[in-house]
């Protein structure tokens, strides 16, 4: 001011508060740019009025608010902080800190890196410059060509690319059926860019058809690449529909064929082509059977049919049909210590264990001595031995029914099978199907009707063995034969309709003199002893021999007149 004239100043102060967390204010900061692999000086910006002269200012520099070991290739002079040898991890917020009286100065600014300034030209990906691209199309129908480019950093240019049809650009084709979309950014990075851009033909016409080029272009040049629209044959398309539509009908047959046929498809193949299992060669059974006999004050027609399937059926059926080896504890255990014991070493000695599961076996808890026994135990649970459970009625709503829920499931191979009543004692069923899939597989053997019962195995017993139609007496009845020469040897042979196989057995007829006393308490006029090879009882059939072939001791005890040798005579107890 003086006295001719008077100037006034006006000055706006904005006072911002620093950002929740942080030491500055994002909206009063500086920002720089940098290039990867640079050198990028940063300077204290604005402080000139808060040094003083001829004193070094002790300035302190921070990274996103933070102190920083710095590397060693980040070097401090003055104000300024310098970068030889900028890296991507560089990006950030730095701030320079001078203490000036009892304030403290703070200036921050926000690091951009970017990749080096390119020198070439824009490369396109798709389509390429190298190959015409040939896209078809079907008149009608709509058509997208899409251009795809990869454009270096060039500062901040905006990256150019367009379509062209001919020497003319899109716009100029004064089509609205024809138009391009906006430029899609589809990856950055420092800078770099793949952008694309699309060419969209609604309602595709005869005369769209043709060469259609992609143009990038940057200061650094120019490049471009074409894709020809054709015209697709509807021909190709009906026969490609057809060819795909085959092969899905086929494979849907394929699929069906298998789900519905799955154990016959399985059968067949074993039959064929399948190998016996190795692991089991040291097993003397093929399955161990556990069933429950009835109490007969629960009999029914129901259990009556059960009955039957479980003690006649099915044994008959894997034993004679299939040739299969079963253990049936009430017909073949032989104690030698407990009855625990055995049974755990008989199951040992089966590849597989069968559980009929009747109602009566439910209640009774039959499974129980599989859970009481270790070693069974550990069969089950470990996989051991695979497990075949036959449920024969509905179970659910029995007694101790949960109980088999969790028996089930500390089953580790178990396979349930289904029986649903007489109907499945077919021999074509899906039942016996399904069983001999999860048997072992075993060759069957041709049987012809003229082997009959006449020789004999060595086993256990010896030449002497019985069935539950046939009762085997003590030595109490040999020595009655022997002290009546006037008893009387009959043969007799009798015809099994089901088997259709002759079984011949011996008997003698005796008269108890009217003195004499029996060791048994009461016992009929007539023993009957049967010479059946145990081989026959448990399904298999030894090759015959000739008369020449046999022994003398052979020839004795398939001899219907001879009485039975002492050996056989030895044993004291009924056996079943």
């Amino acid at each position: 001011r003086n006295s001719t004239y008077c100037m006034k100043v006006s000055i706006s102060l904005t006072v911002g508060e620093n950002d929740t967390g942080l030491c500055y204010n994002s909206k009063m900061k500086y920002f720089e740019k940098a290039e990867l692999s640079k050198s990028k000086e940063i300077s204290c910006p604005e402080i000139e009025d808060f040094l003083f002269p001829f004193r070094e200012p002790e300035i302190l520099w921070y990274k996103e608010c933070k102190s920083k070991t710095w590397r060693s290739s980040i070097v401090f002079k003055k104000d300024t902080l310098v970068i030889r040898e900028v890296r991507e991890d560089d990006i950030g917020n730095y701030t320079c800190e001078l203490k000036y009286g009892f304030f403290v100065v703070r200036r921050t600014t926000e690091l951009t890196v970017t990749a080096p300034l390119t020198d070439k030209p824009p490369k396109l990906l798709h389509p390429l410059e190298t190959k015409l691209t040939i896209q078809e199309t079907q008149l009608g129908g709509s058509a997208n060509l899409t251009c795809r480019a990869f454009f270096g950093y060039s500062g901040d240019v905006s990256p150019l690319i367009y379509w062209m049809k001919g020497e003319k650009f899109i716009e100029d084709l004064d089509d609205s059926r024809v138009w391009e979309s906006d430029i899609r950014v589809l990856k950055e990075h420092l800078g770099e860019q793949e952008v694309s851009i699309s060419l969209i033909l609604d309602s595709v016409e005869e005369s769209d058809l043709g060469n259609y080029s992609c143009y990038v272009e940057n200061g650094n040049g120019r490049r471009h690449a074409s894709i020809l629209l054709h015209k697709r044959e509807l021909m190709y398309t009906v026969e490609l529909a057809g060819g795909l539509g085959a092969i899905l009908l086929l494979l849907v047959c394929l699929v069906t064929i298998y789900k519905c046929y799955k154990i016959e498809i399985m059968l067949f193949y074993r039959n064929h082509f399948g190998a016996e299992e190795l692991d089991g060669d040291n097993k003397d059974y093929d399955a161990y059977l556990s069933y429950t006999k009835v109490d007969p004050d629960q009999w029914n027609q129901e259990t009556g049919e059960e009955e039957r399937f479980a003690l006649e059926i099915l044994p008959d059926m894997l034993e004679k049909h299939y040739g299969y080896k079963l253990f049936i504890p009430d017909r073949d255990l032989i104690p030698t210590g407990t009855y625990i014991e055995d049974v755990a070493r008989c199951v040992d000695q089966s590849k597989r264990l069968i559980i009929v599961m009747t109602p009566n076996y439910v209640v009774r808890r039959g499974w129980s001595i599989f859970e009481l026994e270790t070693r069974l135990r550990n069969m089950l649970v470990t996989g051991e031995i695979k497990v075949i459970l036959i449920e024969c009625s509905e179970l659910r709503g029995v007694m101790n029914y949960q109980e088999v829920e969790a028996l089930k499931h500390t089953i580790k191979l178990l396979t349930v099978i289904k029986w649903h009543g007489p109907k499945c004692n077919k021999l074509n069923s899906k039942f016996w199907k399904r069983l001999q899939y999860e048997m072992p597989f075993k060759r069957i053997e041709p049987i012809t009707h003229e082997q009959v019962l006449d020789v004999s195995e060595q086993g256990p017993f010896g030449e002497l063995q019985t069935v539950s139609a046939i009762s085997m007496a003590a030595a109490t009845s040999t020595a009655l034969a022997t002290a009546h020469p006037d008893l009387r040897s009959t043969f007799h042979n009798t015809y099994h309709s089901q088997m259709r196989q002759k079984h011949y057995y011996r008997s003698y007829e005796y008269d108890v003199p009217p003195t004499g006393t029996l060791p048994l308490t009461s016992i009929g006029n007539q023993h009957t002893y049967c010479n059946i090879p145990m081989t026959l009882i448990n399904g298999q059939r030894p090759q015959t021999k000739t008369n020449r072939e046999q022994n003398p001791e052979e020839a004795h005890t398939n001899s219907a007149i001879l009485p039975l040798l002492p050996r056989e005579t030895s044993i004291s107890s009924v056996i079943w």
